[in-house]
């Protein structure tokens, strides 16, 4: 089924295992020209030839190569290991058929990348650090003070974004505040024509939420969560239908 990641890509200094993350790094960028890319699309078996060449360099069987996506900035590398843990807390975050709404709160809308190829492809990924969102995550917080419990409905979807959001927390503390987080589409965007990747503008939308509450605009701002929290249910919707056809 269709899904969305949020993940966080840790430096390299900071990984358990560095001297095999950086002999794994060094054979991926020989053998593809260069970094993972987040918009990498491999072909028929070309991944699997790259698994038995990279785990016959590192003498291990396949079943036994650990593997990672990796993004190069500064001549640093910043890593996303697949299927493990950095203490209780997994690297990347999955959820199916929808991007959860609390997610958009933690990007700005420059921070947005699309990536379209001719092959019909697409991807859409924002790029933070721990850091910014932490600060993102307190302005809200204060944002939510201001409005208090004047409006029923406002203020039940900013506790419960914000209950979400303690939660992100929780999770990002477990890294270093160097990572990179970076929320990923994925396969979502299977449904998106990639013509209309440039108009999804969710994280736009929750930054002209967070204005019309610093106006007091509190009309406006419910109408913005009311259209938001419809857009995503109705995608949730229909890639859930879409999976049940194809499971009859």
């Amino acid at each position: 089924m269709p899904s969305c990641y949020l993940q966080i890509y840790e430096n390299l200094k900071d990984v358990e295992d560095r001297d095999y993350w950086k002999e794994y790094i060094d054979f991926y960028e020989d053998y593809w020209g260069g970094p993972t890319s987040p918009y990498g699309v491999w072909f028929g078996n070309e991944y699997s030839v790259f698994q038995d060449s990279i785990a016959d360099h590192l003498s291990l069987e396949k079943k036994d190569l650990k593997e990672c996506l990796f993004v190069k900035d500064n001549e640093n590398y910043y890593l996303c290991p697949n299927g493990i843990k950095k203490g209780d807390a997994p690297y990347s975050l999955l959820v199916n058929n929808v991007v959860p709404i609390h997610w958009f709160f933690l990007f700005a809308e420059n921070q947005k990348k699309v990536f379209k190829t001719h092959w019909g492809f697409g991807a859409i990924h924002y790029t933070s650090n721990l850091q910014s969102i932490d600060k993102m995550i307190k302005d809200f917080t204060k944002l939510r003070k201001s409005v208090g419990d004047e409006i029923e409905n406002l203020s039940r979807f900013f506790n419960t974004i914000g209950d979400d959001l303690t939660q992100i927390i929780d999770w990002s503390n477990e890294f270093s505040q160097e990572s990179k987080i970076i929320l990923n589409y994925g396969d979502l965007l299977i449904s998106f024509p990639p013509n209309t990747l440039d108009k999804e503008d969710s994280v736009k939308i929750v930054s002209d939420f967070k204005y019309a509450i610093k106006k007091n605009q509190y009309p406006e701002a419910l109408a913005l969560v009311e259209f938001l929290i419809n857009r995503w249910s109705k995608i949730e919707f229909a890639n859930q239908k879409d999976i049940n056809k194809s499971t009859n």
